[in-house]
């Protein structure tokens, strides 16, 4: 048997599916799989990642298959399972104490293998890119574009990229590619907590090319409404972002959390307790979703298993607020759709925060709310750094 139909650990790999030539329709593959779509992004080693799988099997969902088991789990989902909804896959070499830089070299073989299986986007198993790594991130495009229009290129960021500073630098290279870019954020905690980072985000959903956002949480659903062809929400913490090796290269193990509707964001199970202890018929507290049933969000804490009952609630309420952005209307309706349920959330913390010690507001409401009433554009950066991809 030929080795370039093997898969991960020898697995054979079956003949592409039929998708229509990408010369004759550079991205349309792409675009058309993965509009408006929110993808649960999962380790494919997990013990949970059937589940995960299957609650992402739903009209407007689809996985993205994490670390160095993803292929195997694709070709097994394509093959076998015939799975209708989008797969793609992301080897995760930007994480970690040994993670690879931006100018390490693409696996051919994991870019042929995913062609093989016909998935709607390639994605290269690409390295990190540091903030002061212009030429590793110009790399990764340039590479790319060299690779054909079914490829995406992988840009795993250190935030500050979206910085000013650095932000017309990183608009100008991927304008210049003209390739699609998935991206994903680097971060202790949250990587939209500051107001550069994003309009940053915005800036750069503006440029001409698709955009896959990885690695996200509740902002996932405000890339949508700016523009973003797809984006992923992680089903624990650290599969919602990627953490700076200075914290022990993503070893962190943080409390389980759950998006709480109302306030349109993830918050820790212990305080989801604690807090509604003070009011327990309050609204916030309660959920009509098809896990909860109805149940106090409370119940979510005393589960068998917390992080996998977080989640199973978490992803019903992120479509179910992605079903009420995209019921607005074109770009600009959803986008205030976005900015006023980002607002009304902002209050609502703020209520809790006048009645609960140590309650924090989380801070990408508000720069997401202010996006609303700001009329900078920032589709048209400031005069860029130099450097040109060659």
């Amino acid at each position: 048997m030929n080795s370039d139909n093997l898969g991960p650990e020898g697995v054979s790999v079956v003949e592409p599916i039929s998708i229509a030539s990408a010369a004759d329709a550079p991205y349309s593959r792409l675009k058309t799989a993965l509009a408006d779509v929110l993808l649960v992004q999962a380790d494919a080693s997990d013990a949970h990642i059937d589940i995960a799988i299957e609650r992402a099997n739903r009209a407007g969902g689809g996985i993205v298959l994490t670390g160095e088991k993803a292929l195997q789990k694709a070709e097994h989902l394509v093959r076998v399972q015939r799975y209708k909804r989008p797969i793609l896959v992301d080897r995760s070499r930007y994480t970690g104490k040994n993670r690879l830089p931006a100018s390490a070299a693409f696996d051919a073989g994991w870019i042929r293998r995913q062609r093989l299986l016909g998935l709607p986007a390639v994605i290269p198993d690409g390295g990190y890119v540091d903030e002061h790594d212009e030429d590793g991130m110009r790399s990764v495009l340039r590479r790319t574009a060299e690779l054909g229009p079914d490829v995406v290129a992988p840009l795993f960021l250190h935030v500050r990229w979206l910085h000013p500073e650095n932000l017309p630098c990183l608009v100008e290279a991927v304008t210049e590619a003209g390739v699609p870019i998935a991206v994903a954020l680097e971060h202790l905690d949250d990587p939209l907590g500051t107001k550069w980072a994003v309009y940053g985000l915005v800036a750069l959903l503006q440029v001409h090319v698709p955009v896959l956002l990885l690695r996200c949480d509740t902002s996932s659903i405000g890339a949508l409404a700016y523009g973003a062809a797809a984006a992923a929400v992680g089903t624990r913490s650290s599969l919602r972002h990627f953490y700076p090796t200075s914290d022990g290269g993503g070893g962190r193990s943080p409390k389980p959390a759950a998006v709480v509707e109302r306030l349109l964001s993830y918050v820790h199970l212990d305080k989801i307790d604690q807090t509604a202890q003070l009011d327990p018929d309050h609204p916030d507290w309660h959920c009509s979703c098809d896990w909860c049933n109805g149940r106090s969000l409370q119940a979510l804490a005393s589960a068998p298993d917390p992080e996998l009952a977080a989640f199973l609630h978490s992803i019903e309420i992120l479509h179910r607020i992605r079903s009420d952005i995209l019921r607005a209307g074109d770009l600009a309706a959803r986008r205030q759709a976005w900015t006023e349920q980002c607002s009304s959330a902002q209050f609502k913390h703020m209520d809790i925060n006048d009645t609960r010690r140590a309650w924090n507001v989380p801070k990408y409401l508000g720069h997401w709310a202010g996006r609303g009433n700001d009329p900078a554009d920032l589709s048209a950066p400031a005069r860029p750094r130099q450097g040109r991809l060659r």
